[in-house]
Parts: structure tokens; C-alpha cells; sequence
């Protein structure tokens, strides 16, 4: 394990100033996200060697302008909404899911940050291809309120993925009030108060570089701090700025949105790569032989409805809360029926992926063979604290039977969950 301090201009992968492009709609974005799989896929061996994405595909990535699918239009965002970003996201993990998920996290952040004031948003907006990182809950030493602002010395936490491309990182912490009560906040830190831990050995998702960072000693101005409760009602400092809805939603109903695409993509990519083992392997059998593989066939056909029926939930969660009335207040009940539903439709992609991987046969333990990763990936998706099934459904059936609410598994600073923990 190494620790490393960067400052905010050494993490530049774009060039500082460009303006990239406005998507007019989902339809359009798709058509950008499309274009850019075969160069995405032609370097998922090399992300994952890498354990981060490349430089080149971030480039690629901002300057089509997909990173600002949420950002507000008077910032030079496209702001489209969420149904979209899960969209692209799930392109562009179907064809390498590290950068699919990278891709989730860091686009889906700017909207967190338009919850923001005023201020922080132009310091943060005015690099149009300045990129956000995140932690929803950091340990260590809490945050304490100072004169001006925020201090905080030792905070660390996990997760933080596609550190390696931000200039800029939100992190959640607890602030002690004089009753010993602690408050959870949001706080926007430049990367310079960041030291990057590089940790990130893992078995899947290895291109995102989700390494530790520690925050050993910075000082926040208060303009760089929002209060969770604040969010959590939709009424975050930035949220009067703009006519679109989407800025004034329940943050904890609405953030995990960024991320389940990843996992559909995953598994998308793991059918085609399955679909086209299968028709080279058994395209030149007799139709007997190929009769007696009938059970390839019918894996293959489940794992597609599973995989599209997992969509199909999440697109509708997705286009609700883009189509959401001004003032909309989730109750617990709603709450968590759309916890439910991001968990149910990640873990029946892995299932999806896990049945395929099983029907490949010894071929797919090489490493060299597309499957091992995909199935990799796609458990490594799947054990995100936001879309573990234990927790989902027993909250869900707390809230319907009327028996209890929510247990504080949905994610937050207060949950000592981590936007990508795993």
C-alpha cells in the first residue's frame, strides 16, 4: 500500500477550458455513447491492468459531452435527466463495465453538486471538464464547525471511484454539536486537500480505481457544505437556481440511480460475448447435436429476459423521477419499493451473468476469455451496499406491512455507507 498527495492540477485529463459538446436528448446521447464502445472496448484489458480508466477515454468521454447529461444547462450541461444517464451508462459498460462505472459516478455527481450554493457550483462548473468524485461517509475524525466554515483533520474512507480523474471530491461527514449530537453533511473539497491511498486490488471492477483517500487536514468555507437533511427534502441550497425538477428531489431516493447501469451493461456484454461462443460452437453441428445443447439455448434466453426485465424496472424508477411533480415527498412505502427495485434488478443481472458463466464450460476460467470478467465485474457490482437484496427486501416489507420504516439502509452520510462501497 502507497500513500500519494496530488493537487488539483495534476490530475488533469482533459483540457482545462474546452467546452464540450450539449446533447440536445436521450436519443442523441445514446447515438455518442454508441460510437465510442468499440475504442472503450478495444482498451478494457488495459483499464483493468491499469486498475483505472484511461486518460483517453475520459477525454473522449467529456468532450461528447456525456459527463454533463445531469449538469444544468446554464452551467454547459445537457441536463437530460436521470433516465438517460442510466442509459449511457449501461452502453457504455456493455462494453467495458469499469468504465461504465466510473462513467456513472462521476457524471451523476454533478447534479449532487448543483444542490450546492451558487458559489460553489462556479468554482466547481467554471473548468467545464472538471470532474467530481465522491464519498458518502468518511471515518476517522468527524468534521468540526470553526469560524468561516468546516475543519477537519483524519477523515478517511474507502471507495472512492474514478479519484484518479476528479479535480474535485464530496465527502460526507458528522459534525459534533455542543449536545454531542452529530449532524450529517455533505462538504466539497478541492482534490489538493486529498491524499489518494492506492489500495484498489480487487477481484472485480478493477479499472475504476476505487482506492482509499485520507482529507489529513483542510479547512471548508460553509459555502462548500450542505446539510443531508437538507437534501434529503429536496431542498438543497442550489435547487432555486433552476426550472427543472430533478435539482429539487429527495436526495436518498434519487442518487443510486448512477450507478445500477453498470450492472446492466456488465451483463449485456456477457450475453453477447455468450451468444457469440455459443453460434460459433455449435453452427456447424447437426441439428441433433445442436438439439442436445438445447440447454445453452434456453440459459441464454433467461438470462436476456431477466437482464431486460431488470432494465425495465429501473427505466421506469428512473423516468418517474425525471417526470416527478414539483415538491414530490416519497414516503417510506415509495422509498423503499425503489430500494427493492435497484437491488432485485442488479442481483438478477448477476444471476443472469452467473448462469451463462456456468454453461461456458472450462473455457471460461482463462483469462484470457471475455466471460471471467464479466462475471467478475458484475458480482463486484452486485455487493454495493445500495443493491444488496437482504437489506432491500426486508426494508421494503417493514414498510408495507406497516411494521417499520426505513432502518437506515438506504444510502447517506449517517448510514456509514460509502457511494461505492462494496
Amino acid at each position: 500500500m502507497s500513500i500519494k498527495s496530488e493537487s488539483a492540477s495534476d490530475c488533469a485529463t482533459t483540457t482545462p477550458g474546452a467546452t464540450p459538446k450539449v446533447l440536445a436528448d436521450c436519443t442523441e446521447a445514446l447515438f455518442v455513447a454508441r460510437s465510442l464502445r468499440e475504442p472503450i472496448a478495444g482498451r478494457a484489458a488495459q483499464t483493468e491492468q491499469d486498475r483505472t480508466v484511461p486518460a483517453e477515454t475520459i477525454r473522449e468521454l467529456t468532450d461528447a459531452g456525456l459527463f454533463g447529461i445531469v449538469t444544468p444547462r446554464i452551467w454547459g450541461g445537457s441536463e437530460l435527466g436521470f433516465r438517460a444517464l442510466l442509459e449511457v451508462q449501461a452502453e457504455l459498460a456493455s462494453a467495458c463495465a469499469s468504465t461504465g462505472w466510473v462513467y456513472g459516478v462521476l457524471a451523476g455527481h454533478s447534479w449532487l453538486l448543483s444542490l450546492f450554493q451558487e458559489q460553489a457550483q462556479a468554482e466547481v462548473f467554471a473548468d467545464p471538464a472538471a470532474l467530481i468524485a465522491s464519498l458518502v461517509r468518511l471515518g476517522g475524525e468527524p468534521p468540526a464547525e470553526v469560524d468561516g466554515g468546516f475543519a477537519w483533520r483524519g477523515g478517511r474512507g474507502r471507495f472512492c471511484s474514478g479519484i484518479d480523474h476528479a479535480r474535485w471530491v464530496l465527502v460526507g461527514g458528522e459534525v459534533p454539536g455542543a449536545d454531542g449530537a452529530r449532524d450529517p453533511w455533505y462538504f466539497l473539497v478541492p482534490r489538493s486537500d486529498v491524499e489518494i491511498i492506492d489500495d484498489w486490488h480487487a477481484v472485480g471492477l478493477r479499472g475504476t480505481g476505487s482506492k482509499s483517500i485520507l482529507v489529513r487536514d483542510a479547512f471548508i468555507p460553509a459555502h462548500r457544505a450542505v446539510r443531508f437533511a437538507d437534501l434529503a427534502r429536496g431542498e438543497g441550497p442550489g435547487a432555486a437556481l433552476y426550472e427543472s425538477r430533478i435539482y429539487r428531489l429527495p436526495y436518498d431516493s434519487i442518487w443510486p440511480l448512477s450507478l445500477p447501469g453498470a450492472a446492466v451493461g456488465a451483463a449485456r456484454g456477457a450475453i453477447s460475448a455468450f451468444t457469440a461462443a455459443t453460434s460459433a460452437r455449435l453452427g456447424g453441428l447437426s441439428p441433433l447435436h445442436q438439439a442436445t445443447n438445447g440447454t445453452a439455448l434456453a440459459r441464454l434466453a433467461k438470462a436476456a429476459a431477466q437482464v431486460d426485465a431488470a432494465m425495465s424496472l429501473l427505466v421506469g424508477d428512473a423516468t418517474a423521477a425525471d417526470q416527478a411533480a414539483d415538491g414530490t415527498a416519497f414516503d417510506d412505502l415509495e422509498k423503499a419499493r425503489r430500494h427493492r427495485n435497484l437491488a432485485f434488478a442488479v442481483q438478477q443481472c448477476r444471476d443472469a451473468v452467473g448462469t451463462l458463466y456456468e454453461a461456458s464450460g472450462g473455457s471460461g476460467v482463462y483469462l484470457t476469455g471475455p466471460m471471467q470478467r464479466w462475471w467478475r465485474d458484475v458480482n463486484a457490482a452486485a455487493s454495493h451496499v445500495a443493491f444488496t437484496w437482504d437489506l432491500a427486501s426486508v426494508a421494503y416489507g417493514r414498510a408495507a406491512t406497516g411494521i417499520g420504516g426505513d432502518l437506515g439502509t438506504r444510502p447517506g452520510p449517517s448510514t456509514a455507507v460509502s457511494s461505492t462501497a462494496r
